[in-house]
């Protein structure tokens, strides 16, 4: 009977671990400086928990995979388990537990020690570069709440999820922790993330728009009904339209919403300081569904940009323009050319950096 148990319990798939999970153990590493940012340390607990965040959001899933199933997994569970001796099939059991556990503790321990594949100094040089946007952003006195980076992390959360179902953070925050991976740590990646985008947006934005507007003049014209627009229509009610005072009033109230050129992301708050204003969403509309007074107006704006406001009706509206672009055809997505504002965006952003480098003062004290 012995036999049969151990023959059975040795041939155990063990396919079953990539799926378990297991507490990882803390890390005492000692906290002390290795780099001075502009006289902002970054310790060697930071670059411990970075190559930890790293290693986790690189492919994990499929590195644990690799090591937990195959000959060569199941032929060390098996030499365990002989060497474990057990004498009764209660123990063989309990020998098959704890070593499963273990083999899921050594193959996390290979994986995320590894870092994903990126060297100790170019973690070094991401947590630096990650000091220099924050201070940036504190130049600029840009901000990110706690309340904002947790409802990005929220919207990252939802898109693995059904379609209407809320994300749990604590359980998202305690998957990492298991690994070892604070939540301080989590945030503030986030947190660089939106102040570094904030960043470049206002030291750059109005250029951005300006260059990709320019490039999109020099390009071939397109028919107007292949050209679809994406915007926002602030609209302000009005109680007597006849009433130039009114008007007058709400005129004035859309040009200094106008004046600010905030981002169609940050349109609706504003339009919220106002009694009866609203935001309305016009996403892939081509410019004939828009009324014929409006149309040359919208063709006139840059991306960003809002139109002079006008009369429509009982109400004064003004249209940002969030995205202008030809009609998607149906063809072979590998010849979708890329988001000229993401590349901008990015020419920029490396740009800024090297800059505020070259003035930043960076002093290595160890290891």
């Amino acid at each position: 009977m012995r036999i049969i148990t151990l023959s059975y319990l040795i041939a155990f798939p063990l396919a079953s671990l990539a799926m378990a999970g297991t507490l990882w153990p803390r890390s005492a590493a000692a906290q002390n400086i290795v780099v001075l940012v502009n006289d902002e340390p970054i310790t060697s607990l930071d670059i411990a928990q970075r190559q930890r965040w790293i290693a986790r959001t690189s492919n994990f899933g499929e590195q644990m995979k690799a090591l937990l199933t195959g000959p060569a997994i199941n032929d060390k569970f098996r030499k365990m388990m002989i060497a474990a001796q057990p004498h009764s099939q209660a123990e063989a059991e309990q020998a098959a537990g704890r070593i499963k556990k273990q083999l899921i503790e050594d193959a996390k321990r290979q994986v995320l020690s590894g870092g994903g594949g990126s060297s100790r100094q170019a973690v070094i040089d991401a947590l630096i570069e990650d000091k220099l946007k924050l201070q940036a952003a504190k130049k600029l006195e840009i901000k990110i709440t706690d309340k904002e980076v947790e409802d990005n992390l929220a919207a990252r959360a939802a898109a693995n999820l059904p379609p209407g179902q809320k994300p749990d953070l604590n359980a998202f925050y305690q998957q990492f922790e298991a690994d070892g991976i604070n939540r301080k740590t989590i945030k503030e990646i986030i947190r660089v993330q939106l102040a570094w985008r904030d960043v470049i947006r206002k030291k750059f934005g109005p250029r951005i728009a300006s260059m990709i507007a320019e490039d999109a003049a020099s390009q071939p014209s397109a028919p107007s009904g292949d050209i679809h627009f994406d915007v926002r229509v602030l609209r302000l009610a009005v109680q007597n339209a006849a009433d130039q005072k009114s008007v007058g009033e709400r005129l004035l109230e859309a040009e200094g919403i106008k004046a600010k050129s905030p981002s169609c992301t940050d349109l609706p708050k504003e339009a919220k300081l106002l009694a009866g204003a609203t935001v309305k969403t016009i996403d892939k509309a081509r410019l004939s569904s828009f009324p014929k007074d409006i149309q040359p107006l919208i063709e006139k704006v840059s991306e960003g940009q809002m139109t002079p406001p006008v009369l429509v009706g009982n109400a004064v509206e003004s249209y940002a323009l969030c995205r202008k672009g030809t009609v998607a055809k149906a063809s072979n997505p590998a010849e979708r050319k890329p988001d000229p504002r993401q590349l901008e965006y990015d020419r920029f952003s490396r740009s800024f950096m090297q800059e505020i480098k070259q003035s930043a003062s960076i002093d290595y004290r160890g290891s």
